[in-house]
């Protein structure tokens, strides 16, 4: 429990992206924040209209939500991430309208501590500059690196850029009290590539979002989706986007024709549409696509899975981590991981025997065609999954983690 003054300690939360957006780091955000405010804090938070995809809804512009003071920036017509120019026409509206909501509310009242995440990229600005201006207490809570991540999914940023954005990000780094990340290879990149003091970093992973329970497989979704009850069904759910190697998984779909399996992507991104497009011309009828869902729907689809599937593009274990797996834990379904092996997850997934890591499409297939003769170890290491989720992921014992930095950080001599 975090120990409070008389007055409230008072945190300034910056991040692009808040419920009821539908962004991962968003929702993630809301989560914190709302359990924070329980624990005694009080919590506001700039961030935008809801602008991930072309149909967000509208927000009110202010809002008192369960407890957390929420300020909305407006983005004007800059919704979705499918063109790039849209996405930096939202970045830059919501940094400029962020800079002035936030200089406003912290002259208008003391705050303690300032938080940003990493939406959009140049955020963490806005926090240091905050920090050092009026003597705040800085955390930084990147979920990706950048630029590095950029950089190794193949984007050609002229190099000036590249070093100034890192010159900025040592900046940011140096008037930063805490900095938290989601695994040890993300660390490893701070501390030995970056040069952030170690004691500096903190490893707090992330929880299930939603959090989900194990539950008998759901047969009624299955029936409605017309797959067979004898059908093994891996799920995809999430972005499809340029941290995703989502095409090794159509190549094990196109291996794997003929045999009792499906294969369900659930989400939107960049690759969605080029992946519809594969499936149709090569006429792979065990794939199929569904939108991002509401949340007790995507909670019955994950129940009908007997695997799920978790992607992430070898070389990004450094910079990156799939939010996405801890969802999957929650259910008691065992992951299917596609990644280098030394990524965080794989090696969760391989050192506990919660699921399996592949590198390849030939791989998958490969892994499929033996679980299709061994149902029993689908089920054993989906009861490990949620074992492994109560020890170490539960929302409760990682919010315990953030209040524990915040605490320290508080308790920091000037």
């Amino acid at each position: 429990m975090i120990m409070v003054s008389k007055r409230q300690n008072r945190l300034l939360v910056i991040n692009q992206y808040y419920t009821p957006d539908v962004a991962s780091t968003g929702q993630y955000a809301a989560e914190i924040c709302e359990d924070l405010a329980r624990e005694g804090f009080e919590i506001h938070v700039v961030t935008g209209q809801p602008s991930y995809t072309v149909s967000s809804p509208d927000a009110p512009p202010f809002e008192v939500r369960n407890g957390v003071y929420v300020y909305r920036v407006p983005l004007g017509r800059s919704r979705g991430r499918e063109r790039m120019r849209t996405r930096l026409a939202g970045y830059m509206r919501f940094l400029v309208g962020a800079w002035w909501q936030a200089r406003r509310l912290v002259r208008s009242k003391p705050f303690d501590l300032v938080m940003t995440f990493h939406n959009p990229p140049f955020v963490p600005l806005i926090g240091a500059y905050l920090a050092s201006r009026y003597g705040l207490r800085y955390v930084y809570v990147p979920y990706d690196i950048h630029p590095d991540v950029l950089l190794a999914t193949g984007w050609r940023l002229p190099a000036p850029l590249v070093r100034l954005w890192e010159g900025l990000n040592r900046w940011v780094f140096s008037h930063a009290s805490a900095v938290v990340v989601l695994g040890e290879g993300m660390k490893r990149t701070l501390v030995e590539g970056k040069g952030v003091p170690r004691e500096k970093v903190w490893v707090i992973p992330l929880w299930g979002r939603p959090e989900l329970k194990p539950v008998p497989r759901a047969q009624s979704i299955r029936e409605e989706l017309g797959i067979k009850e004898n059908e093994l069904l891996l799920l995809y759910a999430g972005n499809m986007g340029i941290l995703h190697p989502l095409e090794p998984i159509i190549d094990a779909a196109a291996l794997l024709q003929g045999l009792p399996v499906r294969i369900l992507f659930l989400g939107d991104g960049a690759k969605r549409e080029r992946l519809v497009r594969r499936v149709e011309k090569e006429g792979i009828g065990q794939v199929n696509f569904l939108p991002y869902q509401p949340e007790e729907r995507f909670a019955r689809l994950v129940a009908a899975a007997d695997g799920c599937l978790v992607v992430l593009e070898a070389g990004l274990e450094r910079f990156a981590l799939p939010s996405r797996a801890f969802t999957f834990l929650s259910a008691g379904r065992p992951l299917i991981t596609l990644m280098a092996p030394d990524a965080d997850v794989a090696r969760l997934v391989t050192e506990t025997g919660c699921g399996w890591n592949v590198t390849s499409g030939q791989e998958l297939a490969d892994l499929v065609r033996e679980l299709l003769e061994d149902r029993q170890e689908v089920l054993r290491r989906g009861r490990r999954a949620r074992e492994i989720y109560d020890e170490r992921f539960r929302r409760d014992r990682v919010i315990r983690a953030y209040a524990g930095v915040f605490e320290a950080v508080l308790n920091q001599r000037t």
